[in-house]
């Protein structure tokens, strides 16, 4: 045991995702009293804790496809020739090889350029995916008002004729064969796709061509994996809000080359009449929202409805169906302070460890810098509102020193704030509760630091949306060191957006991947990105893909620290921009009854590849109100391994 009571775990990679999963046989050391491993290959001790090995999509064996699996194009051919459009508004890509079929012969970093959102009206939207490293076209229909209660939209998806073979791609030698090891399989993934028990591998004893690939890993929500039920829906408007897709049909959503599959994803009902679809891997769809009536005219089918009211009527839209505002999540970049903003209000963490000395309510050198961050916020809500300070301590001393000592830091934060902002319009409440409210209920040094805090919650009368106009914030918290160029020093290898950077893994670890980012496009409140990932010599090395692409800081958790299970295994959230003096984490949510915030971003890229390999990732962030933005991929909590930047891309508006 870690001298401050974790447990150390043999032969982890630096950022939390060793290739694939830790060795099932022989077991990894027992950790006592936890459910959990954690999945670092190093002997570094470790506080978090993820799961033993993550849920991997279950795979059916091979069957004739069920009655919600597949529509072909045969359906929709017959509705142009009577007449309806089977793409009103939509153009093909044009890397479209024989029957509609993509080759791998375009270029990713050309259809990255080609825009990240694909703008539409009634008609179907083409994008171009790169799911895992394999190539396909993704057809985006519009979202049908199927019902009182949910909405659909029908996903076509072919397989680049050309397309690399899963064992060109996926280097999965290292990964645990045992069906006893698998996941157990949702019955959704396997309606209509073969036996609850067929969690097997691709091929393994089923007869499965080897040359069949599976979207579901990609299109798929995590833990879930049926169909391209990964699909969310964006409105950008304000702080912008999310729908997830409470079902889908298809099941593994296998295909074979220049094969085209379908998937029918159903949400619950939405008010607005045009939403941006995000289909993981590809890239953003903005589609109309239309009634039943109009569907047969925009080339969608009956049998895509049926499937719809299958689904409808088996449960409603799904239990997993809903609607949640988007958050903003930034942090300082050395930590000290991270806010987050949500449609109500806004609240900002100080880390007391800078905020004041130690053991002591008095006032740091640093601490102006912080509570700069929280003036400039009050600033920008001139008609006022409510202001909520809480001292919090961690579980050192007994329960009186640390009441007193989060109240006595409360009150100092209070008066020297009111030095610097005029709180004439902010009624405030001045609370302390010691220890009682810890942030992480743990014992160690990195879970009583992050226990130690002062909590400001700022609540305008007019909700968030509602700020002063160019008031987006310039405080530079405490001065870390920077470039020459107003930001946080690079820690890893720096190229332009469109360039690209070439990154190579930790000596021990290895792996290569190029990254470039051609631009981002302003879409209402949001920033919409797609990045195009090519692995190098020696691949994704020993790790996964999520590796090199996740917060460095958070293992299996979002980047605020929330416990996310095996729902995080693969979120690919450490793609940051640096603005306004602010680390800018992607725009999040919090579901309904849920206790983590989901990243507007891949939720997962958990794959081992090899070389030569692309991959789409998407990326939403909030409006910085920049023209160019940095994007920077952090070191990880014990060393720099792959981090990366991207500047000067360009911000275009949709």
């Amino acid at each position: 045991m870690g001298t401050d009571g974790s447990v150390p775990i043999e032969n982890a990679g630096p950022t939390g995702y060793g290739r694939g999963v830790p060795p099932v046989h022989p077991p990894q050391k027992s950790l006592p009293h936890r459910e959990e491993t954690t999945m670092h290959r190093t002997s570094r001790p470790l506080n978090l804790t993820t799961p033993a090995r993550p849920p991997r999509p279950p795979v059916p064996r091979s069957t004739a496809p069920g009655r919600r699996s597949f529509l072909t194009l045969t359906a929709l051919t017959a509705l142009t020739a009577a007449g309806a459009s089977l793409a009103a508004g939509c153009g093909r890509s044009s890397d479209s090889g024989e029957n509609g079929a993509p080759t791998d012969g375009a270029s990713a970093t050309s259809a990255a350029s080609a825009g990240a959102t694909n703008n539409g009206t009634a008609g179907w939207q083409d994008l171009d995916g790169h799911l895992l490293g394999h190539h396909a076209t993704i057809r985006v229909s519009p979202l049908v008002r199927a019902s009182d209660t949910a909405t659909a939209l029908v996903l076509e998806i072919t397989r680049a004729t050309d397309d690399a073979a899963p064992a060109d791609i996926e280097d999965s030698g290292s990964l645990p064969t045992d069906d006893a090891e698998e996941s157990p399989a949702s019955d959704d993934a396997q309606d209509g796709q073969g036996s609850p028990d067929s969690t097997d591998d691709p091929g393994a004893d089923s007869g499965t061509d080897p040359d069949t690939a599976y979207a579901t890993p990609s299109l798929s929500a995590p833990a879930r994996g049926s169909g391209a039920d990964g699909v969310r829906l964006i409105d950008t408007a304000g702080a912008g809000r999310v729908w997830t897709a409470g079902s889908a049909s298809g099941g593994a959503l296998e295909f074979k080359r220049g094969e085209t599959i379908t998937s029918t994803v159903v949400f619950g009902p939405v008010d607005i009449d045009e939403v941006i679809v995000f289909v993981p891997q590809s890239g953003f769809a903005t589609v109309s929202v239309i009634g039943r009536d109009q569907a047969a005219g925009a080339g969608i089918s009956s049998q895509a409805l049926d499937e719809a009211d299958e689904i409808i009527q088996d449960g409603g839209p799904g239990e997993d169906a809903a609607v949640a505002p988007l958050e903003r999540y930034t942090q300082a970049p050395d930590n000290s302070a991270g806010t987050r903003t949500s449609d109500k209000d806004v609240t900002v963490t100080l880390s007391s460890d800078v905020t004041f000395d130690s053991d002591s309510a008095a006032l740091s050198d640093k601490a102006d810098g912080q509570l700069q961050i929280v003036a400039e916020q009050l600033a920008q809500y001139p008609d006022g509102g409510s202001l909520d300070i809480v001292g919090h301590t961690d579980d050192v001393a007994d329960d009186a020193h640390n009441q007193k000592l989060s109240e006595d830091r409360a009150q100092a934060v209070r008066d020297r704030l009111a030095e610097l902002a005029d709180l004439g319009s902010w009624p405030d409440s001045v609370t302390g509760k010691g220890e009682t409210e810890p942030a992480i209920d743990d014992t160690t040094d990195e879970a009583r630091a992050a226990n130690r805090r002062v909590v400001i919650t700022i609540t305008p009368t007019s909700g968030t949306t509602a700020k002063q106009p160019g008031t987006t914030g310039t405080a530079t918290p405490s001065a870390p060191p920077t470039s020459g160029t107003g930001l946080p020093e690079a820690k890893g290898p720096v190229g332009t957006g469109p360039d690209g950077v070439t990154v190579k893994g930790p000596e021990d670890y290895g792996g290569q991947i190029t990254v470039t980012l051609d631009h981002i496009t302003r879409n209402g409140g949001l920033l919409l990105g797609q990045l195009i990932v090519t692995t190098g010599p020696g691949g994704t090395g020993d790790t996964t893909l999520t590796g090199w692409l996740n917060d460095p800081a958070q293992v299996h958790a979002s980047s605020r620290g929330e416990s996310g299970g095996v729902s995080a295994v693969g979120i690919t959230n450490g793609l940051t921009l640096l603005a306004d003096g602010q680390r800018v984490y992607t725009a999040d949510y919090i579901l309904p009854g849920g206790d983590w915030h989901r990243p507007l971003t891949e939720l997962y890229a958990y794959e081992d590849l090899k070389e030569n390999v692309t991959t789409t990732i998407c990326v939403v962030w909030p409006d910085t109100g920049q023209d160019t933005v940095t994007l920077d991929h952090p070191g990880g909590r014990f060393d720099d391994g792959y981090a990366f930047r991207l500047s000067d891309i360009p911000v275009i508006t949709a």
